[in-house]
């Protein structure tokens, strides 16, 4: 980075202060400009003798270079959140990146989630219970003391709509496709404030994915459209709207499932990477871009050029490398559920395997419906210990989903 203070001593030196330094790239080969500058300012330094007072002061730089002002340099603070991530044990860590789902009605489910130290909870099923905000509440204050447990539940509108009941009904995407921007903004807000009132705080949508005639996703009518720009659109618009209402919302499912068969039964294969970049990938592009949603959700689909064969993106690393390098350094990355037959049974994986292997892939989240929650957060624990999964790779992941609330 041209023009970049440099550390020496503890003091922060412009680089174009100092002469023969200015434009070097940090990139140069051993023992070119950038080295041998470094030993100019080393012996520039130790010439000074004049302390620097506090606040700052000129420093004399010999040379034709204009004086700069050299401050002592301070390590940034220890946030709250960076105490409590390293903080935490083995287990409590192997709990917090793992998103449990449970029906919404059963309430004891969820307790016991909550009470293992389970990062999130997806409640499915169609007929939440009228008491759903109290019995989020008692789901609250089953996790370990400081421990909040993120609740989630999949609205997207039309066939998928968990908390309808309670809310209202939505049109489906499809149909919301076809409103302006305005509308879906703000009819995504409207219906997040129940959610929030009802201490549901993540939204499993929008769906980002492309409208592919006769497709599993489109018999459905779960997308907004076939045009990648114009689900661009209306993705950010649903997420701002979303937002605003204090709901994180989630796009998902990336890199596109809207070519693969229903990921719940089948493994499921989609157009080449190549190919997803020319159409399916605009839309996440857009969204991320725009940085109007925290969190992204990855398919269990196979992709040439994003994949190996017989591997979905959610266990594969090349794949998360290139979704993190498309979402940011702070987005939260989870999977669609392990549970599903593309990533466990078709591949020959149990439910702890699956999640260990999407941990490993680099994801943040591994979403996994199961009663053995207990014996899964076990088997990430044991990952750990072996080093088969990287402590400071999940700290980092745990401290993505506890900023998620700041940001």
């Amino acid at each position: 980075m041209f023009g970049a203070p440099l550390l020496v001593g503890g003091l922060a030196i412009s680089v174009a202060a100092v002469p023969g330094l200015a434009g070097c790239s940090a990139a140069s080969p051993t023992g070119s400009a950038p080295a041998q500058a470094s030993q100019r300012v080393d012996s520039i330094v130790a010439s000074e003798t004049a302390k620097v007072p506090s606040g700052g002061a000129a420093a004399k730089i010999p040379g034709n270079a204009e004086p700069t002002v050299v401050r002592a340099t301070k390590k940034p603070a220890t946030s709250k959140i960076d105490k409590k991530v390293a903080g935490l044990s083995d287990r409590r860590l192997a709990a917090q990146v793992i998103f449990g789902c449970t029906d919404s009605a059963n309430a004891r489910a969820q307790r016991n989630m909550a009470s293992a130290g389970v990062g999130g909870i997806v409640l499915l099923g169609s007929r939440p219970p009228r008491s759903l905000k109290v019995q989020l509440r008692s789901v609250q204050d089953a996790a370990p003391k400081g421990h909040r447990v993120y609740i989630a539940s999949d609205e997207e509108g039309g066939t998928v709509q968990r908390l309808a009941p309670l809310i209202y009904r939505l049109p489906s995407a499809e149909t919301m496709g076809q409103w302006s921007n305005r509308k879906v903004r703000k009819t995504a807000k409207k219906y997040a404030k129940r959610m929030n009132s009802l201490g549901v705080d993540i939204s499993l949508a929008p769906v980002a994915d492309l409208r592919v005639p006769g497709s599993y996703l489109d018999r459905l009518n779960r997308a907004f459209s076939s045009n990648p720009k114009r689900v661009g659109k209306k993705v950010n618009a649903w997420a701002s709207g979303t937002e605003k209402a204090g709901v994180t919302p989630v796009l998902k499912h990336w890199p596109g499932h809207g070519h693969a068969v229903d990921t719940h039964k089948y493994a499921a294969r989609v157009p080449s990477l190549k190919k997803l970049r020319k159409a399916d990938l605009i839309p996440f592009d857009k969204a991320m871009a725009g940085d109007s949603a925290r969190a992204v959700m990855v398919a269990h689909v196979q992709s040439k050029g994003l994949t190996r064969a017989g591997q979905p993106a959610t266990q594969s690393k090349r794949a998360i490398r290139i979704l993190r390098q498309q979402a940011g350094p702070d987005r939260v990355i989870m999977t669609d559920s392990l549970s599903m037959a593309a990533a466990s049974s078709a591949r020959g994986l149990s439910h702890p395997q699956a999640v260990v292997k999407a941990l490993a892939a680099g994801v943040d989240w591994a979403m996994v419906c199961t009663n053995s929650i207990r014996s899964t957060i076990t088997q990430v624990l044991k990952a750990i210990k072996q080093g088969d999964l990287s402590r400071s790779a999940l700290r980092d992941s745990a401290k993505r989903i506890l900023e998620m609330d700041r940001r």
